[in-house]
């Protein structure tokens, strides 16, 4: 895994002990409420190391308080619970996306930050955005973020790592309940039918007098010749779900948008180039 981490950063396991205990160490900020699930989940998988306030132990660092661990953005603390580090902290994936994040903001609060604190337009939790994104929004079947340096989705429809730096948060969130208002041509969807009987659904990604390339939902390229082609029918829709709306509350929404406009402040600066790069494209 790439991490721009100090080498103690999360040091190892921190699998065992504490699991029950209460917020008693020492500075611990009052404020944090001792059975939130994501303190349970903080005693019971990170304490052992890193202390019951974070603050240091003899294993771990003191992750609550180093400068360059405050420093990491929400999305990069994900990616490192998730995934361990090269110097030696074990991967959490079996947390799960919910657990994860109930850590990373438990790890917030007793850092004495908020999630959105340092973005005055955010009004969503960033945190709770990424796990919509890679969830129940399903935008990651479609889209790639560039997120800690690692690019995760699909690639049929545009990349939105820099998507969030380069539009304002009120238009972000109509783009995505109103995806087809001033739709751009390129992402319009196509419904081909060829002479032999073959049906295919996607976005045309070049085309000519004598040939259409077509991009199918999965991925795949589809090269076909004009002769071979019976019907193609250029909607006025795109591939975006028009139903989030009513699918997603407005303070999901908020999250969402927050998490895209987070995602592009963190992002290294040629992984949000290219990004831009290729958004312009689709």
């Amino acid at each position: 895994m790439r991490h721009s981490l100090p080498a103690r950063m999360f040091a190892a396991s921190a699998l065992f002990l504490l699991a029950g205990m209460p917020l008693t160490g020492q500075g611990q900020a009052s404020a944090v409420d001792p059975v939130d699930p994501g303190a349970q989940e903080f005693q019971a998988n990170c304490a052992g190391c890193h202390g019951t306030d974070g603050k240091g132990g003899d294993k771990g660092p003191a992750i609550a308080t180093l400068p360059s661990v405050v420093a990491l953005s929400e999305i990069e603390l994900i990616k490192i619970v998730r995934d361990g580090t090269p110097a030696g902290m074990p991967s959490f994936e079996r947390l799960g996306d919910a657990e994860t994040t109930a850590v990373v903001r438990y790890l917030r609060a007793l850092q004495g930050r908020t999630s959105v604190s340092d973005t005055d337009e955010l009004t969503g939790d960033a945190v709770a955005g990424r796990v919509l994104y890679f969830g129940k929004a399903q935008c990651s079947t479609c889209h790639m973020v560039n997120t800690a340096g690692v690019g995760q989705g699909g690639f049929i429809a545009s990349d939105l790592t820099s998507y969030g730096g380069t539009h304002p948060a009120r238009a972000i969130k109509e783009s995505i309940v109103q995806p087809d208002t001033a739709l751009d041509p390129a992402s319009r969807v196509v419904e081909i039918q060829t002479k032999n009987g073959q049906k295919l659904i996607g976005m045309v990604r070049s085309e000519d007098n004598f040939n259409l390339a077509l991009q199918t939902e999965d991925g795949r390229y589809h090269f076909l010749t004009r002769s071979s082609l019976a019907e193609v029918n250029y909607k006025q829709y795109s591939l975006m779900p028009r139903d989030y709306g009513t699918r997603l509350t407005s303070k999901e929404l908020d999250d969402l948008v927050s998490f895209l406009i987070v995602t592009s402040k963190n992002a290294p600066i040629e992984a949000t180039a290219q990004g831009r790069k290729r958004h312009n494209k689709n």
